[in-house]
């Protein structure tokens, strides 16, 4: 048998490495392509668009150029939410039974900890992905800053419109028609501003994603970030098992040289705490980690088809 002190100490020895392999791994997402990733020490953050500089006019000689006229765009604010979960060893699994039982102890706590980094990796990830997942619904929790879900009929702060989704199932044609249309983009005042897509975003193992590797990635080994695999063929390929099964004809063209208006601020990456005996003698580390996530741009930067034609 082992005492509660020497469990709290097992566990408190574990922090450390779970602090470091959170860290780690969500270095390791920050390469994703189509989400930004950032950290910041703000609960809250202000975000305001800017839809165009105007007033350039041709001078004579001797006259003072025009102060141009800044078109701001809406003001969006995110603010941090907390997320986590817990370490928790019973006080049956370190001071009951026979033999080594501070062998038990470690291997119950690695095994918890190995889950909940994973968990909490996970808990992060999927709700970033969710701005995809929810990419065509009017009601989603994440709206552009026009109130319009992430692909659709959008409209500047100026009243100029632009839309950004598609029915298409990905084919040739379908990628044709994006580029054509990134080609003739507009930006709010109405002067050209090409989109030029080389990225395309799909679920991992779907029909999308067999399309697009056979049209611009065949052949080519990806580069994995972890669990999403990136071919930089003719267009960049990033295959990700967090669009899920409902979405899987979902596809999505980017623009790699534009900020990504899909965003997730980090405040804390999951972070263990200082373990302790609880009331009913089991040992307790609560795991804890606060981030924000939006659409923080109007979201020219992209376009989106849910396949369904």
């Amino acid at each position: 048998m082992v005492s509660a002190d020497y469990a709290v100490q097992a566990v408190k020895g574990i922090k450390k490495s779970f602090d470091n392999a959170v860290q780690n791994k969500l270095e390791v997402y920050m390469d994703n392509r189509v989400i930004d990733f950032y950290n910041t020490s703000e609960i809250s953050e202000i975000f305001t668009s800017t839809e165009g500089l105007n007033g350039s006019k041709k001078l004579t000689e001797l006259e003072t150029p025009p102060s141009l006229k800044l078109e701001d765009g809406y003001s969006v604010t995110l603010t941090e939410e907390r997320f986590g979960g817990a370490v928790v060893v019973p006080e049956g699994t370190y001071s009951r039974g026979v033999g080594d039982t501070s062998l038990k102890v470690k291997d119950f706590i690695m095994r918890q900890r190995n889950q909940l980094m994973k968990d909490n990796v996970n808990l992060l990830i999927t709700n970033a992905f969710a701005m995809y997942n929810e990419a065509f619904d009017a009601g989603s929790d994440y709206l552009a800053p026009d109130g319009v879900e992430l692909c659709g009929a959008h409209t500047w702060n100026s009243g100029e419109t632009f839309d950004n989704s598609d029915t298409q199932a990905l084919d040739t044609a379908a990628v044709d028609d994006a580029v054509e249309e990134g080609a003739d983009f507009e930006d709010a005042s109405g002067k050209p501003m090409p989109i030029n897509y080389d990225t395309i975003l799909v679920k991992k193992g779907s029909a999308a994603f067999r399309t697009a590797k056979k049209l611009f990635a065949e052949g080519i080994t990806p580069t994995a970030v972890n669990d999403i695999n990136i071919y930089e063929g003719e267009f960049i390929i990033v295959a990700t098992p967090y669009i899920t099964t409902a979405n899987k004809a979902y596809w999505f063209m980017l623009d790699s040289n534009l900020d990504r208006s899909v965003a997730v601020g980090i405040g804390q990456a999951p972070t263990m705490k200082p373990a302790k005996i609880e009331s009913n003698e089991a040992v307790r580390s609560n795991v804890t980690g606060f981030w924000k996530q939006g659409i923080l741009n109007m979201p020219f930067d992209l376009r989106g088809s849910n396949g369904t034609t």
